[in-house]
């Protein structure tokens, strides 16, 4: 009986670990693509500044986008990605500490509980005899010694 409550409690908590983890990751995936995406939006508004300072616009003129298009569409990526990383530093100084303190307690208990487990219950083979079983069963005759050689 005592091994049915600890599965119990092993699925319990296994399912507790993912949910927690779940959160986690979800958060962290945020903070992430709100870095990324404001990391690439800070390239293309410097890419931008740099053909207005270069006086390379003459590429974008083949799209319709003239010298004082560029610069605001250059001050606009960049206000996007300024907004973009002050979301994923907000993130990142807002993560749940908590939530990372409680599922890491859930996983050492977890693991306390396997081990409990593995404890409880005695090694049985299902599947035969093991060695030194075997070696007990066998006649002194039918046993070979690894230096005899093989007929």
């Amino acid at each position: 009986m005592p091994a049915d409550s600890n599965d119990t409690q092993l699925k319990t908590l296994r399912s507790n670990i993912s949910d927690l983890a779940y959160q986690a990751d979800s958060y962290k995936a945020r903070t992430a693509a709100a870095f990324g995406a404001g990391v690439f939006l800070l390239l293309l508004a410097a890419g931008a500044i740099y053909d207005v300072i270069e006086g390379k616009g003459g590429i974008w003129l083949t799209l319709g986008i003239n010298h004082e298009t560029l610069i605001w569409i250059a001050i606009g990526l960049g206000a996007g990605a300024t907004i973009l990383l002050s979301i994923g530093f907000l993130l990142s100084k807002r993560r749940d500490v908590e939530l990372d303190r409680r599922l890491e307690q859930m996983e050492q208990e977890y693991s306390e509980l396997c081990e409990r487990g593995e404890a409880d219950v005695e090694p049985a083979s299902t599947i035969g005899p093991d060695k030194s079983q075997r070696a007990q069963k066998q006649p002194n005759s039918a046993r070979v010694r690894p230096d005899s050689p093989k007929i």
